[in-house]
């Protein structure tokens, strides 16, 4: 009998408890009418409340008499009543937005008046439908799981659906047995929707080749949650263990990544899309990642690729980055800085030049990372700072002299990193050092030369912009 069935299920799956609150989705529909008159029958076992919440989308002339219509049941039945209406329908996406609306009023409803527990008339016709259209829409082996027995809904409450294993074939055989009262839809006839051409046209189909494809279905559900459980545990590591998460970046060990096998390295860059979206709202596509994947197959040393119009990944030698993109600097920018004094250059840059016994370092840079140099007497006791130009040379060691763009290439600096880079030099227009680098052969003191003066160049990188235990950090 299926009220047995259904008892037996909830009882397995624990998705009930007495003394507990529970809010049951009701449209009037054959399958919320059914799961109504079904946990009003467990009710008499179990210590439970029931309220029926309803929504009247007031898009069909029967939507208030079917309103007046479980109004009045829920008075004769002695259960508590909510209702609301969407006064303002759409006119584009109705479907998910009338979702959106509905659930929205469970949850408000729940909050105000304490209920535990939402429960909705979801049955194994609804999980194949489900499934077999994520799989036309997504293509996507974890969206494809379908819909769960029992699930977090809201602050601290759960979502249920009991009657998830039972077809819709034995809820119309129940309703007729026991004279149930509903409304049809008509709505539901109209092939204008995807699930209702998928319920009509598709799934009868399948039924006719194999009775038992709706238990299939719901064994494929089961098995695909179970895969995504351990294939999740196994994702978090991979990711963790290759990724450092900085702010506007996330840097990936090229190296580590390419022992991962092809399997593993899809893997990974679902869990990596994951945080993008879900600390930068940034979609990347599996288009993009297919791509990606097949540029690092091939030995090219520098690349990029657009992931939108602010966010992109750059692959520098060995090392690959997701990162948005850095901004423009100014090629006129300048400083002069004499000793003792010291400036802010950005908001996340300070530089300082001392004598070596009076360092006065800002409380706020005290943490920073930093790049000292200790200077001899020889050194000009006032210098400039610019951004790097065409032709500038520095003075690597006695007999080399070398262009600097050729010793970013030689040290393998990333593009990005050029750019931020400063060129300290004299008032003749020498390059001294390039922070926060390399300086000059001539600057640097020798063993026994005696320091006079100290150069500190501190910068931060801030943190990501996500939760605060999420991953790794610097």
């Amino acid at each position: 009998m299926l009220l047995s069935q259904v008892e037996s299920f909830i009882e397995e799956n624990q998705l009930l408890k007495a003394n507990e609150r529970i809010l049951v989705a009701v449209s009037t529909g054959v399958d919320s009418m059914v799961l109504l008159h079904i946990l009003e029958r467990l009710q008499k076992k179990s210590d439970f409340t029931i309220g029926v919440a309803h929504v009247n989308h007031k898009l069909r002339k029967a939507s208030d008499e079917e309103e007046s219509f479980l109004r009045t049941y829920c008075q004769k039945h002695q259960l508590l009543f909510y209702t609301t209406s969407w006064k303002h329908s759409p006119t584009s996406g109705m479907e998910e937005k009338a979702r959106a609306f509905r659930y929205n009023f469970f949850r408000e409803i729940m909050d105000d008046y304490h209920y535990q527990v939402l429960a909705t008339a979801h049955h194994s016709d609804d999980q194949m439908e489900t499934m077999i259209m994520k799989m036309v829409r997504d293509g996507n082996l974890f969206s494809a799981k379908g819909i769960l027995a029992n699930q977090s809904f809201g602050k601290s409450q759960a979502l249920i659906r009991p009657l998830l294993h039972i077809s819709k074939e034995e809820i119309l055989n129940y309703s007729q047995q026991e004279g149930i009262d509903y409304f049809e839809d008509q709505t539901n006839t109209s092939f204008d929707m995807q699930r209702n051409r998928i319920r009509h046209q598709v799934i009868p189909l399948l039924k006719k080749e194999n009775k038992q494809t709706l238990q299939h279905f719901q064994r494929l559900s089961c098995q695909i949650e179970a895969a995504q459980e351990v294939i999740t545990d196994q994702q978090k590591q991979w990711y963790q263990t290759i990724t450092t998460e900085n702010h506007n970046e996330f840097e990936i060990n090229l190296h580590a990544y390419l022992k991962f096998s092809t399997a593993q390295q899809s893997f990974f860059w679902q869990e990596l899309a994951k945080k993008a979206r879900q600390y930068y709202n940034l979609t990347i596509s599996a288009k993009q990642i297919e791509q990606l994947m097949k540029l690092l197959v091939k030995e090219k040393a520098n690349w990029e690729i657009d992931i939108d119009q602010t966010w992109q990944f750059q692959k520098n030698y060995d090392q690959l980055f997701l990162r948005k993109s850095q901004v423009v600097f100014d090629k006129n920018e300048s400083y002069k800085l004499s000793v003792g004094e010291s400036l802010f250059l950005s908001e996340n840059e300070w530089l300082g030049f001392f004598p070596k016994d009076e360092v006065k370092i800002p409380e706020k840079v005290k943490f920073w990372l930093e790049y000292r140099q200790n200077l001899t007497l020889e050194f000009p006791t006032r210098v400039q700072l610019r951004r790097r130009q065409a032709g500038d040379r520095i003075q690597l060691n006695e007999q080399l002299n070398k262009k600097l763009s050729r010793f970013f290439i030689d040290k393998k600096v990333s593009p990005a990193s050029r750019e931020k880079a400063w060129v300290v030099t004299d008032f003749e227009g020498k390059v001294l050092g390039v922070l926060p680098h390399v300086f000059s052969y001539l600057c640097i003191a020798k063993e026994t030369a005696k320091i006079h003066y100290v150069l500190l160049y501190r910068y931060q990188k801030l943190k990501l912009e996500g939760e605060a235990n999420a991953g790794k950090r610097y």
